[in-house]
């Protein structure tokens, strides 16, 4: 039914008109069928805000470990030209990368509820073209939050635990990468050019339960992935591939240990 109104939306729709869903739902692999099915009839991705809900539901009460409340809008546009999602390689286990989405959020908003956690990882997804794999890890969600993180019942929000370490291994420069690539496509969606003070300011609470990496760090990797165009502002380069690196940390420790082992003797 979901395919069929959104072929049905593109066909009475003129060009240069929107169409937006009003969802929300656990599983990512209903919005990995929205997305896919959108981009199939032809239209193009404009973005995804989240959005409160004033009234909660009796199920909400019932089960607030399980169900969700708010809801998440997501928006595309009918164009001539429609340009699609492009996916970054991550080189790392989604299990990671979902780990790694999670304490992000928590560790920003010093705690936060299942929704929250929901929408992240799924805007996540849209934006860095993983949502695939999130849908077929989505069992994996609940099981990382109830083994590691606690739950405040008074308030309903997941917090880290008390002098718990940082659980994902991904080095900092791909977790800066990763963020940067994410931002900076939500604000090419938005025709936006951020300055460098407004990128950090929206990447560096992401990265506060790590190693909080310096101001030149963070240029460092922008430099990579974006083009400066002028009065202090960027813009996500698109036509490179947005790969982020296999394993460096392992790359490294391979390269270290070649470089103390003995040189063969010549004949």
């Amino acid at each position: 039914m979901i395919t069929e109104s959104i072929r049905e939306a593109y066909r009475v729709l003129k060009f240069d008109r929107w169409m937006s869903f009003v969802f929300q739902h656990k599983d990512p692999s209903y919005w990995h069928l929205i997305v896919e099915t959108a981009q199939q009839v032809g239209f193009e991705y404009m973005g995804t805000v989240s959005q409160k809900v004033q009234q909660e539901s009796f199920k909400k009460r019932q089960h607030p470990f399980t169900v969700l409340h708010g809801q998440l809008i997501i928006s595309f546009k009918k164009t001539r030209n429609p340009k699609s999602l492009m996916k970054v390689e991550l080189g790392y286990e989604t299990t990671q990368i979902i780990m790694q989405t999670i304490e992000a959020v928590i560790a920003r908003r010093q705690g936060a509820t299942l929704e929250e956690i929901y929408n992240e990882l799924i805007v996540r997804g849209l934006e860095l073209g993983f949502l695939d794999q999130l849908s077929k890890e989505q069992h994996k969600i609940d099981e990382l939050l109830r083994e590691h993180f606690d739950y405040d019942q008074k308030n309903q929000v997941y917090r880290i635990r008390k002098n718990a370490k940082f659980k994902t291994e991904i080095p900092p420069v791909v977790r800066i990468r990763y963020y940067l690539i994410s931002h900076l496509r939500r604000m090419k969606l938005r025709g936006i050019d951020p300055t460098f003070d407004e990128i950090v300011l929206n990447v560096m609470p992401l990265l506060k339960n790590g190693i909080t990496p310096e101001r030149q760090t963070i240029l460092g990797v922008l430099k990579k992935v974006a083009r400066h165009v002028g009065n202090g502002r960027w813009q996500l380069v698109e036509d490179q591939q947005l790969a982020l690196p296999l394993e460096p940390a392992k790359k490294e420790a391979k390269s270290a240990v070649k470089a103390r082992l003995p040189k063969k003797e010549e004949k």
